[in-house]
């Protein structure tokens, strides 16, 4: 499974492989609470909180982070990741996406998700990519239904997040006979959110 080389580009939104130069734009939007809610772990609290975490993303051998920088301005917006990279089995999870709020609802997570998903079928041969999502996050799902994922089903208590609560993960994942259908959607979207 070829990982990106180069960063992958699109027409608003590049996904640069995650380094330390982008921990000061990953602070400046990422302190918002409520857009961390359903991760794992909380907002950033400074910039050396961020730098760990952008050491951590880095360090996971299972795992390719990247930061995603608007094309027109050059920032930093958000961050996600390919992790659960599974080369034995042509499959790997699409995750820990979050953006700054100035850029949700833009199309940006659509245009993620878009170059993501095709690099990760088209160029590294993957027969199937997964989501979870934490089953609060209602927006979250409806988000990945409406791209054309497919719902499989609920881990219970999979996961111990913030404030130590048990949380329940929904899985959704595209297939390699799925991505054509799922692809067109993507590009869809994207025209619409273009005009």
């Amino acid at each position: 499974m070829k990982l990106p080389a180069q960063p992958l580009q699109g027409s608003r939104i590049r996904l640069e492989h995650l380094d330390q130069s982008h921990a000061q734009g990953l602070f400046n939007r990422g302190r918002e609470a409520d857009d961390w809610r359903y991760m794992p772990r909380a907002c950033f609290v400074d910039l050396a909180d961020t730098r760990h975490w952008v050491d951590e993303a880095m360090a996971q051998a299972d795992q390719y982070p990247f930061a995603i920088v608007e094309v027109a301005k050059g920032k930093v917006v958000g961050s996600t990741r390919y992790l659960n990279i599974r080369p034995e089995h042509a499959s790997l999870e699409i995750g820990w996406t979050w953006l700054g709020q100035d850029w949700q609802g833009t199309g940006v997570n659509t245009e993620a998700k878009y170059l993501l998903l095709s690099h990760a079928f088209e160029v590294m041969g993957c027969r199937r990519v997964e989501f979870k999502a934490d089953a609060r996050n209602l927006r979250s799902q409806r988000a990945l239904e409406g791209i054309g994922a497919t719902r499989e089903g609920v881990l219970r208590q999979h996961m111990i997040v913030q404030g130590d609560f048990s949380r329940d993960s929904v899985y959704f994942s595209v297939l390699d006979n799925e991505w054509p259908d799922v692809g067109r959607r993507l590009q869809q979207k994207l025209q619409a959110t273009a005009r």
